[in-house]
């Protein structure tokens, strides 16, 4: 059964003429498929047809997992053969035919595999192994209907609080678009704000309004950070398979030929082959102008609303494109949404940073940052979800102040709530087990993952400061945490500054002066989850250990007025494993009348 592969162009050259250079899709036969349906097994799901596995999240929306080529070959056929033993010879021959590999590339590929799918091998719920013999799929695979090409309709969410202005501001742009001014429109915001959401939204409402054409694309981690305009060729690819897919093939094969090769079930053999040799050489500057012309001669036939989800992750030659499309000059009824998270952006290296500042400065482009909720848009939210838009005293406030406005991290709450039995819907009406007090909202599985994978790309001395403040408090000053994690104090202070300004863990606050007259910098975290997830992650020692030197530091500091600190020592003592320091303060409390 044919699938879809992606290669390099052969003698597609750059302008240094040095590498190949550009993704091509090519058809062929993958060994032993059984289907090129979707393979679905809880709560994952396999696109055979696109090459992407999806996960079904908490809030019932699928996210896409970002898997290498070979690793997804493996989980394929895998899972093509599921409960019977696949031999580590049958699967070398399938994913990598005609070449010698030895097992132990394909056991690397097996964990890339399995971590992927959180599978644990000593009690695994996916994939077992065979000690000697190979593996075996474990899980329950279904097989369902191919995916419809086009576009799929996104279906309406009653339940938006909070975006207005952002869509508004979608609305006008596309406006100005359908009148013949591109638009490029950046939709920011940290993980989990929504971006996906409002994006979904405003696509649902353009599709309804005035005839438009609507493609979109996924940058994919790791993966589609190292092909040359991934985004962009699965947004065509899209297009191309749509109800108006000849129209926009037409073009392509007329005005961009490099990019319509990418695309062989679009051409006959002949055809290929003919444009196989027309573009042998061709550099990279031809492929952005034939696209842009194409995509100038595509949005005169009709508007054209192009996404480009998770630019963050995004690849050089897709960052050119936005800047060429943001540059012309030429009518062109064109929107280019792109989505990214900030923190990442803010790298020096990223490709999309220099640009973004450029056409910031030249007003080419939009950026619309989405803002945490407030405590009375949660109430909204919650309303919404109530036929009599009744609302528990003190729900909202709860919700808001373990998330602080953050949408993803709300929902994973209420979710909680309602695994652990604090909270239910029920007739319409929402409903308290528990009084709001007596709850201890604990962090959900999800987003101490989600959370961790944000700490994984930080150094290993980012991490270490991180850690320390956690154990501090939500607020943390340099000039007591700089010891317990053995820096000086400016060295911490500037890894704070910078983590502020790249990562959007933590944030500056209020300067703190001692009772000797020195003052030095705060910083607080962003959230309080992270402090969390930050604090859980070390061992209980580790932590003791933290807690007696944040003590040890903060007496020292507070020798003159240690009243002024007595709550803080006796927390950090009495974690710190030092309970007679920890009863003397608690005294010190008791005898000064703080409570």
């Amino acid at each position: 059964m044919s699938t879809v592969m992606i290669r390099s162009i052969p003698n597609f050259q750059s302008g240094s003429g040095s590498e190949p250079r550009g993704p091509r899709l090519v058809t062929g036969h993958f060994h032993g498929s059984a289907s090129a349906s979707t393979i679905e097994f809880a709560p994952f799901r396999l696109d055979t047809v696109n090459q992407c596995l999806w996960r079904r999240g908490t809030s019932g929306d699928d996210e896409r997992v970002p898997l290498k080529p070979k690793p997804f070959a493996i989980l394929r056929y895998l899972v093509d053969h599921p409960g019977r033993l696949v031999t580590q010879d049958e699967l070398l021959d399938a994913v990598w035919p005609d070449t010698h590999v030895q097992p132990e590339v394909l056991k690397r590929h097996i964990f890339e595999v399995r971590e992927v799918l959180g599978d644990d091998p000593r009690n695994p719920t996916y994939i077992e192994t065979l000690p000697r013999r190979g593996y075996q799929f474990m899980a329950p695979v279904r097989k369902a209907a191919p995916a419809e090409p086009a576009l799929a309709e996104i279906p309406a969410r009653n339940k938006i609080v909070g975006r207005d202005r952002p869509l508004g501001d979608l609305r006008d742009c596309l406006q100005k678009a359908l009148a013949g001014q591109r638009q490029i429109v950046f939709v920011t915001g940290e993980p989990g704000i929504g971006k996906t959401t409002v994006v979904d939204e405003f696509q649902r409402k353009a599709a309804a309004g005035a005839p438009v054409r609507i493609a979109r694309g996924q940058c994919v981690e790791g993966y589609g950070g190292k092909e040359p305009y991934y985004p962009v060729l699965e947004a065509l690819g899209n297009l191309c398979r749509g109800p108006e897919g000849d129209s926009v093939a037409r073009i392509l094969a007329a005005q961009a030929p490099t990019w319509l090769v990418q695309f062989p079930a679009l051409v006959r053999r002949e055809q290929r082959e003919m444009l196989q040799r027309e573009i042998q050489g061709a550099t990279r500057q031809r492929m952005l102008r034939e696209i842009c012309e194409a995509l100038e001669t595509i949005t005169s036939e009709k508007p054209l609303l192009l996404i480009l989800e998770d630019l963050n992750w995004t690849d050089p030659s897709t960052v050119d494109l936005i800047s060429a499309l943001a540059r012309g000059r030429g009518i062109a009824r064109l929107m280019v949404i792109g989505t990214y998270r900030p923190a990442d952006v803010s790298l020096s290296h990223h490709p999309l940073k220099a640009v973004k500042h450029d056409l910031s400065v030249h007003q080419l482009c939009h950026e619309l940052h989405l803002e945490a909720l407030r405590q009375g848009e949660i109430t909204a939210y919650l309303a919404a979800e109530a036929s009599d838009d009744s609302v528990p005293n003190g729900l909202a406030a709860l919700l808001h102040r373990h998330s602080e406005g953050n949408p993803l991290f709300m929902v994973a709450a209420l979710d909680h709530m309602g695994r652990r039995g604090f909270l239910s819907c029920e007739n319409g009406s929402w409903k308290l087990s528990v009084p709001i007090e007596e709850i201890d909202l604990q962090m959900p599985e999800e987003l101490c993952q989600m959370i961790e994978l944000q700490l994984e790309r930080l150094s290993e001395e980012e991490c270490r400061a991180l850690e320390v403040a956690s154990v501090t408090g939500a607020v943390f000053c340099a000039a007591i945490s700089a010891t317990a994690a053995n820096m000086d104090v400016e060295n911490f202070e500037s890894v704070c500054e910078e983590l502020s300004r790249r990562r959007h863990i933590v944030r500056s606050a209020d300067r703190q002066k001692f009772p000797d007259g020195s003052v030095c910098g705060r910083y607080e975290f962003v959230h309080a989850l992270y402090r969390e997830v930050l604090y859980r992650r070390q061992f209980i020692g580790s932590r003791t250990k933290l807690h007696l030197e944040v003590g040890n530091r903060l007496e020292a500091l507070y020798s003159l007025r240690l009243s002024e600190a007595a709550a803080e020592l006796a927390h950090h003592f009495e974690h710190g494993g030092d309970p007679l320091r920890a009863t003397k303060y608690r005294q010190l409390l008791a005898d000064t009348g703080v409570v």
